[in-house]
């Protein structure tokens, strides 16, 4: 999928420079991909378990842990109690909203939100 993303980014010729960082909230996933020595276990997981791995050791893909109250794709993929959910909204609010001055949208870093 990150591959197809890329590509088409590349035909509306928007610039993709360096890996594509890919952030999880389970740890075994993120230890799975990133050390060559680990096993599979679950055999319906292979296919694209061999497909990230391959994309990591070309160097296309990053995955990274993050933790759960910081994440803001649980926000749309699980259940979250009422103050971790509002604690998200509030940090995607504040990036499209606070970080307009004076019709000057200012650059994001998305490893700092």
């Amino acid at each position: 999928m990150c591959q197809s993303l890329r590509y088409k980014l590349r035909m509306f010729d928007v610039p993709v420079d360096g890996p594509t960082m890919v952030f999880c909230d389970n740890q075994s996933v993120t230890n799975n991909v990133s050390i060559p020595t680990s096993l599979l276990n679950k055999k319906h997981n292979a296919i694209c378990y061999h497909k990230v791995r391959e994309c990591v050791a070309s160097g296309w893909l990053r995955v990274g842990w993050i933790e759960t109250k910081k994440n803001l794709a649980d926000l749309f993929t699980k259940v979250l109690p009422a103050f971790t959910r509002n604690n998200l909204v509030s940090r995607i609010l504040n990036r499209w909203h606070g970080n307009v001055k004076k019709d000057k949208v200012v650059d994001i870093d998305p490893l700092k939100l």
